[in-house]
């Protein structure tokens, strides 16, 4: 069926206890960017050998050197992971050309909120619960300009406060994320159709259950989300157009049309789906015409055409987006409403008494 130019009818890594091994004097042509076989080195092999996190003493981790710094914050946030709480960066020492020499990781319930942001008086809103206890665990690491190594200077082990169940670590927002290789996997799956609860499902079973999949429901929904709106960020109009032209290429009674200012940009569009025109021509005798939505992001009026069927229910006729709403534009979406429809018109219609209505 050809389609005219403005008219167409008929569109991770939260199982750290058992995936995270630190192996002593390892070597240094490993690949740091491979966070699964990322490892440690310490001064002696004998001292414990191949040990998962899960599994390290406090001696042991007094033994860990370090690569890079990136390296040691990977170890402590898988550290923290397993263990159940979150880690986050605090105190650095500087040299004099401004290089990272020392740094410190501590857990996100460490220090205490000061006073004067709980005791404003021009606060727009309540202040957020008291998270902060003043937590003591650390772990600070320095380098060694000897061996060029980042060894622990600093342990504290002990919390004062409760520790997210290993069962229950994977809901911690923090531990929640999609890895470079699960984003790619879920949008691979989802421009071949699969829907989003088997794409959820499908990576669940890959690794051995939802607790080690690394992020919840919600975050593949949000990705899948965000995913979808960075493919039309730029070319939302013709995003809009290659939609309505699939849709008619599946409902053979599909009708849209739009038009282009004359600087190419997306004016006015119509649509309505075979069942809209079906239900029209049974019970468009009486139409509601309203225009009060304006609600998108491009605060744009929407147009709904709609009526009441023999069981009292609404049906929608019709849908249109608009550029403004001035007598001319009006005109044009009644003239395409009625050739959408067979060129019936409806015997009355209820408006919102807007003057160029």
């Amino acid at each position: 069926m050809s389609i005219k130019e403005d008219e167409f009818k008929n569109d991770s890594d939260n199982n750290l206890g058992d995936d995270f091994d630190y192996q002593p004097n390892a070597e240094d042509d490993a690949d740091d960017d491979d966070v699964d076989s990322l490892d440690s080195t310490s001064k002696s092999e004998e001292v414990y050998g191949v040990k998962r996190i899960a599994d390290l003493m406090v001696e042991d981790i007094w033994n860990l050197e370090f690569r890079t710094e990136d390296e040691a914050c990977q170890f402590y946030n898988a550290y923290s992971c397993w263990h159940g709480f979150v880690m986050r960066k605090d105190d650095v020492v500087r040299d004099n050309q401004g290089r990272i020499i020392s740094r410190q990781l501590v857990c996100n319930k460490e220090g205490w909120r000061n006073m004067r942001y709980l005791d404003m008086d021009d606060r727009s809103r309540e202040a957020r619960s008291l998270m902060r206890t003043k937590c003591l665990a650390r772990l600070r690491v320095k380098l060694d300009y000897g061996c060029g190594r980042w060894k622990v200077s600093c342990f504290v082990e002990s919390h004062n406060h409760d520790l997210t169940p290993p069962q229950f670590a994977h809901l911690v927002p923090a531990n929640c994320r999609l890895t470079v290789t699960d984003r790619v996997q879920v949008e691979n799956l989802h421009n071949f159709g699969v829907k989003s609860c088997h794409i959820m499902g499908y990576i669940a079973f890959q690794n051995g259950g939802y607790r080690h999949a690394g992020f919840t429901r919600k975050d593949l929904y949000n990705h899948i989300d965000r995913y979808r709106r960075a493919k039309v960020k730029n070319g939302d109009a013709n995003a809009a157009i290659n939609y309505l032209i699939g849709k008619s290429n599946n409902d053979p009674l599909f009708f849209g049309k739009y038009m282009f200012t004359s600087d190419e940009r997306l004016e006015h569009i119509f649509w309505a789906d075979g069942q809209s025109i079906i239900d029209y021509h049974c019970f468009g005798d009486i139409v509601a015409f309203d225009s009060t939505y304006k609600k998108n992001k491009y605060n744009k009026p929407l147009v709904i055409f709609s009526g009441c069927n023999h069981h009292g229910q609404t049906v929608l006729f019709g849908s249109g987006l608009l550029s403004d709403e001035t007598t001319e534009t009006y005109k044009w979406l009644l003239e395409t409403f009625v050739e959408a429809m067979g060129g019936k018109s409806p015997k009355a219609i209820i408006t919102d008494g807007d003057l160029a209505m």
